[in-house]
This record gives C-alpha cells, sequence and structure tokens, in this order.
C-alpha cells in the first residue's frame, strides 16, 4: 500500500467516527449521501486541496466552564483516518502509566493503578508508610498553551521513524500540518448559550491565545497530540527524575515518594523542565504535597488503599442535574438525556464506596430506577 487515501480506509474511519457521533445532525447529513461524500473527501484528500470546515464553538459549565470547539463530522472522520493510522506506531513512545484516551487503558485503569501502587507502598513499607508523600500537579490552561511549532516536531520527528513507505509518510506529515496548523476561530458557528461563552476565563479561550499556540478542545486529534506532547514530561519525570511512582491523565498527574523534600525538588525542576521544553507551567493553585495516608483525589475518585470514593464535585453536579431534570425535564427528549447521564454516573459511582449515597438518590428520586433499571443495577 502506497497510500492511506484509499476508500477502504476512509470507511473504516467513517465506522469509527459514527460509532460516537451517529445521531448529530451533521452525522446524520453526511450519512444521507454517504458515498458520495466519502468518495468526494477522497478525492480531496488524494488531491491535497483538503481543508477543515467550520467548527461548532459553544462553551459547557460543568465540571468547570470551558470553551469546546468541535469538528465537523466530516472532519472528524478525517481525524480518525490520520489518528487509526499512526496511533499503534507511537504507542511505543509511550509510558505505561499514560493513561488518557489509550486502548485498554482509561480513567478506571488509572484509578485502579494509583490503588495498587498505594497497596504496594503500604505492603512493603508499613511502618514507614505514614512517611510518604504525593505530588499533586496539574498543568496550567494546557490545551491553549500547546506550542504548534514544538508540536510538529514531535510528530514529525515519530512520523519519520515509522516503517511506512516514503510515501505515506508524506501524506501523513501533510496531513499532520493540515490539522495542526487549522485555527478554528478563523471558522466557527456559535451553539447554546453565547453569554456562556463569555465568562470563559481568557487562558481558557483560543480566542486569547498567543499566536502558533492551542489546540481546540473537543477533537480527537487534540487528545492524541496531547499525549505526543506531555510524552515529552513523562520520560523527563521516569527516565531523568526516577520517579517509580507516577501516573498521568491528560494534563493531571501524581508521584509518590518517601521523600517529602525531594518532592519540592521535583515540582521545581518540573516546572523549570515545561517552561524550557514545552512552553508551559503548573498551574500552582493546583499543586500540593500532602501524606500519602490522606488519600489521592484523581480523575474523579479520591483513592486510598482498600477503598475509593466518587469526587465530592462528581457528587454535587449529579445532585444538581436531577433537581434540573425534576424542575425542567418533560420532554421525551429531557427523559433520554437523563438516561444516559444516569447511566454513565452510576457506572462511575459503582467502582467507588458509594451504596449509602445511591441508596439515598433512589429513595429520593424513585423515577430514576423506572427510567433506567439496567443503570440502577448497581443497587442490587
Amino acid at each position: 500500500m502506497n497510500s492511506i487515501f484509499t476508500f477502504q480506509n476512509l470507511y473504516g474511519a467513517y465506522l469509527d467516527c459514527r460509532k460516537r457521533k451517529r445521531n448529530t445532525i451533521n452525522a446524520i447529513r453526511f450519512e444521507a449521501d454517504i458515498e458520495s461524500n466519502l468518495f468526494g473527501l477522497l478525492n480531496e484528500l488524494k488531491q491535497r486541496i483538503y481543508v477543515q470546515g467550520a467548527s461548532i464553538c459553544f462553551a459547557v459549565d460543568k465540571p468547570v466552564i470551558r470553551e469546546v470547539f468541535a469538528a465537523d463530522f466530516r472532519d472528524r472522520v478525517v481525524h480518525h483516518l490520520f489518528v487509526r493510522t499512526i496511533e499503534s506506531h507511537f504507542e511505543k513512545y509511550f509510558i505505561y502509566d499514560n493513561y488518557a484516551c489509550r486502548k485498554g487503558k482509561g480513567t478506571l485503569f488509572g484509578v485502579r493503578r494509583l490503588q495498587k501502587f498505594v497497596r504496594r507502598i503500604q505492603n512493603l513499607d508499613p511502618r514507614n508508610y505514614n512517611n510518604w508523600h504525593y505530588l499533586k500537579a496539574d498543568i496550567s490552561g494546557f490545551f491553549m498553551h500547546i506550542n504548534k511549532e514544538v508540536l510538529r516536531k514531535l510528530v514529525f520527528q515519530k512520523i519519520s521513524t515509522t516503517p511506512f513507505s516514503k510515501e505515506i509518510k508524506s501524506e501523513l506529515k501533510w496531513l499532520a500540518e493540515i490539522i495542526i496548523s487549522h485555527d478554528p476561530t478563523k471558522n466557527y458557528k456559535l451553539k447554546g448559550d453565547p453569554e456562556l461563552l463569555k465568562i470563559v476565563p481568557r487562558q481558557k479561550s483560543l480566542f486569547h491565545v498567543p499566536d502558533g499556540a492551542g489546540l481546540p478542545i473537543g477533537n480527537l486529534t487534540s487528545q492524541f497530540f496531547a499525549n505526543v506532547y506531555l510524552n515529552e514530561l513523562d520520560q523527563f519525570i521516569k527516565r531523568k527524575l526516577k520517579c517509580e511512582f507516577y501516573g498521568r491523565y491528560v494534563d493531571d498527574f501524581y508521584i509518590i515518594r518517601k521523600d517529602k523534600e525531594m518532592l519540592k525538588e521535583f515540582h521545581d525542576a518540573i516546572n523549570e523542565f515545561l517552561r524550557e521544553n514545552l512552553f508551559l507551567e503548573l498551574n500552582l493553585k493546583k499543586c500540593y504535597i500532602r501524606p500519602l495516608s490522606y488519600g489521592i483525589d484523581f480523575i474523579g475518585y479520591f483513592v486510598k488503599p482498600w477503598r475509593m470514593y466518587a469526587r465530592r464535585r462528581v457528587v454535587k453536579v449529579l445532585k444538581s442535574k436531577l433537581w434540573i431534570f425534576e424542575k425542567y425535564g418533560k420532554s421525551d427528549e429531557d427523559k433520554d438525556k437523563i438516561k444516559k447521564s444516569m447511566a454513565s454516573y452510576f457506572g462511575h459511582f459503582k467502582h467507588a464506596k458509594s451504596f449509602r449515597f445511591l441508596e439515598k438518590i433512589k429513595e429520593k428520586h424513585p423515577w430514576i430506577k423506572q427510567a433506567n433499571p439496567k443503570a440502577f443495577s448497581v443497587l442490587s
């Protein structure tokens, strides 16, 4: 195969994309004339005249307010084509304890891995367990401050090492350049509450980033590129700082160590590395060092050696959604949304110590079990 731009590859990318976005209006329009749309897109890619279309811009306020630029379905198909072609070849560069947007990993894998670390420490060093500490850290405005030139070099370097032919490497680099250099603020459609967009903090908005910086939250390629970009940090922490107990989910990470003073030095060294190499910096308001016995707040759970709790913020958001639905949710569409939402929340809670909380939810909102008995089976 001397080209990734084949109908078979593009159709496979379309099927991947459809799994997530089948019921959106843009997906329905694309499917209405699927053959013509795919062949038209394929022709643009082969001739290298493809350009990305308008994105959908909106803001969400749960769990925190943030700006989202979602690519059109047609462009999402291209994103899937790019990622599914190179993903496996980039995997060998990533560390094991990078959990975001990787096959066989994810949030539950990440928290269970963390709990395994904590249990191992407790079993290996029970007398000194209370002397162990952890550094919890977060990168300030991560997606908005990704430097595109640095990202471009990292992606191109790794594409060059793949076993693909010269022609395919050229296609991949061309496509990577199209995606990385794209600025969605130049061509977008507003959706949702425009007033919500106005209160998005400047440091979290693509409308206010420096030239040559920022990737849109909401695209598959942004998630993939985030792993490529922060792999540099992973390698620094694992190889240079020699940290055994380290894990990262996107821009949220932890390091566990017996020496509290060394964690302080690591904090400063990491911040310096980020500034000098990746044009990023730690969010000092969200960085802290605490005793391991206190427990660790990580990707939606509060983790201790032998139990996990759902984060308070997750509980708060669930209660808020239930209140809004009971007050305003009358249509069939609202009921369908709450079914899907409850399934997601109860899937999260069933892995935590939450039986009593869910019992109270059932007592206060008995309609939930009728609406989605499968989701509520965690109580049985």
